[in-house]
């Protein structure tokens, strides 16, 4: 019997995966983003996009496998639970100090990948191993065929799996064929999130989106079609500051929406981040940022233009109001809150604002990344003096404070 290697314990593991996904196993198809173009988008700006090929996706669903096993015959009743907990990891990194090193102590890199492999998959086990994200970016770029070679050898290996999830280009499905897609849903693809952003041409060529409405469209329909579930992303403030082309951004979007009747609508609205190439357009003046009341009234414009079935979702700490539930139970209730933020008065508004952006959680991820700088603490601490002591300009503070809260990442 040949000794355990720490690489063949390891899977290659991408940098992140959507909200609502924590459940799943990531399963890397590809490497960073086909396109990677978008203006709005920092996350594999400066990495060049490949393609794993199917032997080597294998090799990590065989590796899953054998981490799966090595879990599956530790003792369970180390755990209080009864299940997979930290007290069984510990016992399986001591009982395979050649996989892992000598607990933390003596860890070679390859032992270190090995543990951080045994802990996504560890995790995913906990959770009864029946969600499986496919990462980076766009997981349909892959040829059809060999993706659902890779579907079919993923749930042959693990039976317990019930959804597979994916990122998807709308201009990507546009592509694929009707019979194409189907064969995906047989194989096992259930949903794919697809970042619609705009319905308007204007703002999709602008942000480089690569891209058109009628592209939306039709990929979107596709999708629906081949009874594919799809969450549509949607992006409030995208437009800038311009009134009339944000409306056009607006009911363009909700004309795309309600032509697709995707399954769920999620929503982000915008963020200016540093590490995004818009940072530059908005710091030239090329594009000027919306205010936090315009992606308001946007979000209010969507709500009262939507006429489908489907599940509205505005999670993201991007959002002033945060929801999730059906469209036909939350519309009215979130127009209600939408109504009674408007009535209050000016003063009010801006301390609701600022205080969603202090005290709900966005200020504290921007400090545990270590990016609470000096120049952001300034500007966080005379938005709230001057809330303190109104001025005709509390506003532009509030909203230069958030906005440069709001620069540092998405949390």
């Amino acid at each position: 019997m040949h000794p355990k290697r720490p690489e063949d314990y390891t899977i290659e593991i991408g940098p992140m995966g959507p909200i609502g996904e924590g459940e799943a196993l990531l399963l890397r198809v590809n490497r960073n983003c086909p396109w990677n173009q978008c203006l709005f988008c920092p996350v594999y700006k400066g990495k060049k996009f490949s393609a794993r090929n199917v032997d080597e996706i294998k090799k990590d669903i065989d590796a899953i496998r054998r981490i799966c096993d090595l879990l599956e015959t530790t003792p369970w009743k180390a755990s209080p639970a009864g299940g997979i907990g930290k007290e069984v990891i510990e016992i399986l990194i001591r009982s395979h100090p050649e996989v892992y090193g000598e607990y933390l102590e003596n860890v070679t890199e390859k032992q270190w990948l090995a543990l951080q492999s045994l802990g996504t998959v560890g995790k995913w086990l906990m959770y009864g191993a029946q969600r499986v994200f496919l990462q980076d970016a766009n997981a349909l770029f892959m040829k059809p065929g060999d993706l659902i070679d890779v579907l079919n050898y993923l749930k042959q290996s693990f039976p317990s799996i019930e959804t597979i999830t994916s990122y998807a280009r709308s201009k990507t499905c546009h592509q694929r064929s009707s019979e194409e897609l189907k064969e995906l849903k047989e194989a096992g693809l259930s949903w794919v999130f697809v970042g619609i952003e705009s319905g308007d041409d204007r703002v999709l060529d602008f942000m480089k989106k690569g891209t058109k409405k009628r592209e939306h469209i039709s990929g979107g329909q596709k999708i629906m079609a081949a009874g594919i579930n799809m969450a549509a992303f949607v992006m409030p403030g995208l437009a800038g500051e311009n009134r009339e082309l944000s409306q056009k951004h607006i009911s363009e979007t909700i004309d795309v929406l309600n032509e697709i009747k995707p399954t769920e609508v999620r929503v982000r609205s915008l963020s200016v981040l540093e590490a995004a190439p818009l940072y530059e357009r908005w710091k030239s003046g090329e594009f000027k940022a919306p205010s936090e009341d315009l992606m308001i009234e946007e979000l209010e414009m969507l709500l009262e233009g939507l006429h489908i079935d489907c599940t509205i979702e505005t999670l993201q700490m991007t959002n002033v109001f945060t929801i999730k539930g059906p469209l036909s139970e939350k519309k009215e209730e979130l127009l209600h809150w939408i109504d009674s933020y408007r009535a209050l008065s000016k003063e009010d508004r801006a301390r609701v604002l600022l205080y969603r952006y202090l005290y709900d959680g966005y200020l504290e991820c921007v400090k545990s990344w270590g990016m609470y700088d000096d120049r952001l603490k300034t500007t966080v601490e005379e938005a709230q003096r001057s809330l303190e002591k109104p001025s005709p300009d509390t506003m532009k503070k509030i909203e230069q404070a958030i906005f440069e809260i709001k620069s540092k990442g998405i949390p």
